[in-house]
């Protein structure tokens, strides 16, 4: 949304500004003179830089989006005349742009809550519908556990009707739950926190999502290593590896897709691994941002819009678990690189 709102003209810049990796003229200072992108490529968080032209970048972090005002001269009475004449169409106040990223921060926080609550509103129309996807699911349920036979599990045992059945109301209810904390990220520790064995609940995710129509080549999802301890989740933490494991299916291609666990005494490491394309480097950062996608996922034309990976972001904040995305080339020859999807519990 960041980027519409000043392609949209809502906010408009005095002076060149990067919002993200998009560029806007400014109205007072209109554009850059000399100054590219590589004068701007290593600036992180807030601050300000002066480049190798001698020119400022004020540069700030707004709602994990960052914005740069470009390329302005801000005088200093150390600059040689000459200089300053050269300059005096960039000229800016220090004073000036801090006001104004500080306005603008203002603004935009206002905007997304604007949004959010009308989002919110529209959503709580929804909740009848929640409730009768957790009526199905929950019947859905005892008729898989109804299906056990001798060792073989419910889901095994029963019939294909019955398992699609079963996975359908699965991903509708998964789906109405993640719709609603992307709506509503508040929504995300609704309940207590309950000792939960994760290694059965991913078991069973997998087990839904081998057969879901997304795996449509018949990828396996085997699942490695030992958890011994319950860990204490909220009721959302189920969208992490849900998105995760969706994702990895959707962009996966060769070999099955893995889950490994690596626990410690108090910790749990939930690794989901898939060969796929290679992930640039500028993006690993940003595929947790809202709408955002890799510019490997965007080229590949496969359907997405950048949102399941944003509300497991937002499940992962409200536990203070901590996401990690790796991809380093495993495949030279066939441009096939290994992708791994990491959240830290703790």
């Amino acid at each position: 949304m960041f980027d519409k709102i000043f392609e949209k003209k809502i906010i408009t810049p005095p002076w060149p500004i990067y919002v993200g990796n998009k560029f806007f003229k400014g109205t007072k200072v209109t554009k850059l003179i000399n100054c590219s992108e590589d004068c701007i490529k290593e600036l992180k968080g807030n601050g300000s830089h002066i480049c190798n032209h001698g020119l400022s970048h004020i540069f700030k972090t707004i709602e994990g989006v960052r914005l740069i005002v470009s390329g302005v001269y801000i005088h200093n009475s150390q600059k040689s005349q000459k200089f300053n004449r050269k300059y005096k169409s960039q000229k800016a106040s220090l004073r000036h742009i801090n006001n104004w990223m500080l306005e603008t921060q203002s603004k935009i926080q206002a905007l997304n809550e604007i949004s959010n609550n009308i989002a919110k509103d529209k959503f709580d129309q929804f909740h009848e519908f929640a409730k009768w996807a957790n009526e199905i699911n929950f019947y859905a349920s005892k008729l898989i556990d109804s299906s056990k036979n001798g060792h073989i599990t419910g889901f095994d045992a029963a019939n294909e009707y019955l398992k699609s059945l079963y996975k359908t109301s699965v991903m509708l209810l998964d789906s109405l739950n993640t719709s609603s904390i992307y709506f509503n990220p508040a929504s995300a520790s609704f309940g207590n926190k309950r000792p939960t064995d994760i290694y059965s609940m991913i078991h069973k995710i997998s087990l839904v999502l081998s057969h879901s129509k997304m795996n449509n080549r018949k990828a396996k999802i085997p699942i490695h290593g030992i958890v011994k301890n319950k860990h204490l989740v909220y009721e959302s933490f189920k969208i992490i590896p849900l998105s995760f494991i969706q994702n990895a299916l959707k962009y996966r291609k060769a070999n099955d897709v893995e889950i490994t666990f690596e626990e410690t005494e108090k910790s749990l490491t939930m690794n989901v691994i898939s060969y796929g394309d290679l992930i640039p480097e500028n993006d690993l950062t940003k595929l947790f941002d809202r709408g955002y996608r890799a510019s490997s996922a965007v080229k590949s034309k496969i359907e997405g819009n950048g949102l399941g990976l944003y509300v497991a972001k937002i499940v992962a904040d409200a536990h203070d678990f901590e996401l990690e995305v790796k991809s380093s080339l495993f495949d030279q020859s066939r441009k096939l690189a290994k992708n791994i999807f990491s959240v830290f519990i703790h």
